[in-house]
């Protein structure tokens, strides 16, 4: 690939007996789509293992369109703070040291203790969808679970403005439902500044409060890549679905080059926007 393509990265980690534990690969397209998109990244590792049990592990950002990007892949070997720093580190090389504004994560510690050490300057935040799924697993064994604690807790989170009116209504939640020896509530109580929407408005995360958009990467490489799928075939079908995925962002291109959005008020500032957004960016505003 790097002799076919300029801009192609890629970078293998080996164990002692030479054989691969790791891999990472960006091509350049991926590269100069991180100059303009780099700013918030979500990064996902629950997706896909092969069948050398290596976990499929994407870095997507998202582009002009709301499009979900591929600004990186690897396959790595395990899940630990060690392969973790490798990937970081080895992907902040290929993007010429700069590192992300903020990180969406799935609440793995030893994904978190890597970031500390590669990316300190960078706000992490874990995805909220992964958290309140787990409501009914953690909490759904109390008998008010469904007449108003759930709604009590999701109330809590979702709606406080303030961070003293989310750690005053997370008082009273606790307290109503007696449970402020709940361990898991506790723990997340513990690591609020990860997750919690109000302690997180004050960084741009490009509408994105959850790691679906590797989600919604991983469902792309669906019907290309599967369980099964050797590292041969991998890498083929990888690159398939890349092709696939750049010409959708090039038609979106060209549909708000030669395609028009009409206003709906006679504001000039709306004709602002009509302007400098791509139309899918228009028309959400």
């Amino acid at each position: 690939m790097q002799y076919k393509n300029d801009g192609f990265y890629s970078s293998m980690d080996l164990d002692d007996d030479g054989r691969l534990k790791n891999v990472l690969w960006a091509d350049a397209r991926s590269r100069a789509a991180y100059e303009y998109f780099g700013d918030v990244v979500t990064f996902d590792t629950t997706y896909l293992t092969n069948r050398y049990g290596m976990p499929f592990a994407p870095f997507v950002g998202v582009n002009h369109h709301g499009q979900s990007i591929l600004l990186g892949a690897s396959l790595i070997s395990s899940e630990n703070t060690e392969t973790f720093v490798w990937l970081f580190d080895t992907w902040l090389k290929c993007m010429d040291g700069r590192a992300p504004k903020a990180i969406i994560t799935d609440q793995d510690r030893a994904m978190k203790n890597a970031i500390v050490i590669v990316f300190p300057n960078t706000r992490d935040r874990y995805c909220l969808w992964h958290i309140m799924r787990k409501l009914q697993e953690k909490l759904g064994s109390y008998a008010e679970f469904k007449s108003g604690l759930k709604s009590g807790l999701q109330r809590c989170v979702y709606d406080s403005q303030t961070s003293e009116e989310f750690e005053t209504s997370w008082e009273v939640f606790t307290d109503t439902y007696n449970l402020k020896e709940n361990a898991w509530l506790q723990s997340l109580y513990n690591e609020r500044m990860y997750w919690v929407p109000v302690y997180l408005k004050n960084t741009f995360w490009a509408e994105m409060s959850t790691t679906q958009r590797s989600e919604s990467m991983n469902a792309f490489f669906d019907g290309y890549v599967h369980s099964g799928t050797t590292l041969k075939e991998f890498v083929d079908q990888f690159d398939n679905a890349l092709r696939k995925k750049v010409e959708n962002e090039m038609a979106a291109n060209f549909h708000s080059f030669n395609a028009t959005v009409p206003c709906i008020s006679h504001l000039p500032l709306e004709k602002k926007f009509q302007a400098v957004y791509t139309n899918s960016k228009f028309k959400e505003v």
